[in-house]
């Protein structure tokens, strides 16, 4: 069984990004997006032109001074690997808890179409939140270029 972290979120955050559940590698080093390859801080970091740091806490501090958190959609599941096609008997995060005590996040920013899609089918349009499916970071979303993801993000979080 794979678990979720805890949320990076805090009283100032009015976007959340959601990815579905973190790889072997975010979970053997306990951080978001920890696979050297998948692109996610480096696009945060260019969406705001800014340099993108090394030390993984003031990643964390720089998204979260923007006003972003992270978190996933899925809470736990049994999967072998770290694709999102091997997750089975999954669990999905209670957003609706999440939100009432944090009412000021009005934008989900899912960094997947998986986590998307098992959100979508568990909440819908319910709860009052903006749902954003963008440019997926992993290096698994390989038919589109860094420029070609970064671009979408820029489009659609418009610092």
């Amino acid at each position: 069984m794979k678990a979720s972290f805890s949320p990076f979120i805090n009283e100032n955050t009015h976007s959340l990004f959601l990815g579905t559940l973190p790889g072997e590698r975010s979970l053997s080093e306990q951080r978001y997006y920890a696979h050297p390859q998948n692109k996610f801080w480096k696009l945060f970091y260019d969406v705001f032109e800014a340099e993108l740091n090394s030390e993984y806490e003031d990643r964390v501090r720089y998204l979260q001074t923007k006003g972003f958190g992270l978190w996933d959609v899925v809470r736990q599941a049994h999967r072998e690997g770290s694709l999102d096609s091997a997750i089975k008997n999954k669990e999905i995060n209670d957003f609706e808890t999440l939100l009432k005590q944090y009412p000021n996040v009005g934008t989900f920013y899912f960094t997947s179409q998986q986590a998307y899609q098992w959100f979508f089918k568990v909440y819908k349009d319910s709860l009052p939140v903006r749902l954003v499916v963008l440019a997926s970071p992993s290096p698994a979303n390989a038919r589109l270029r860094y420029e070609e993801k970064l671009a979408d993000w820029k489009v659609k979080i418009n610092p």
